[in-house]
């Protein structure tokens, strides 16, 4: 998923995007990205490498917003649509992914930081 940023200016690392989005930078890419992440899963998830992660990169120079999913420890990609919640087989942790990433994606573009590209 990539969204236009509308206003750059409240990516700053080590600052958390409106309070609640913790923002770090990854200055190994070119160009820099601003980034934010998050893991879903049971102790043995992790253990054993079968958590979902949430990520996003804010390119620097050409303001898009990267947003991207993964599952089993960042092997797979994760992909899915807002019906996908209505499948009564979801795990918990794809549920938790899913809902994450879509309040995310709601809340920056009710307050204007993003829009859809």
């Amino acid at each position: 998923m990539i969204y236009k940023v509308l206003k750059p200016e409240l990516f700053i690392p080590e600052t958390k995007l409106l309070g609640k989005y913790k923002l770090w930078e990854n200055s190994s890419t070119v160009p820099v990205k601003i980034c934010h992440s998050k893991d879903f899963g049971t102790k043995e998830d992790f253990e054993y490498l079968s958590y979902n992660s949430f990520w996003f990169g804010f390119n620097t120079e050409n303001h898009d917003l990267v947003i991207d999913c993964s599952s089993y420890g960042g092997m797979c990609g994760f992909k899915f649509t807002r019906e996908d919640l209505n499948n009564k087989d979801l795990s918990k942790i794809d549920k938790d992914c899913i809902i994450y990433t879509f309040n995310l994606i709601d809340d920056l573009i009710a307050n204007r930081i993003i829009t859809k590209k």
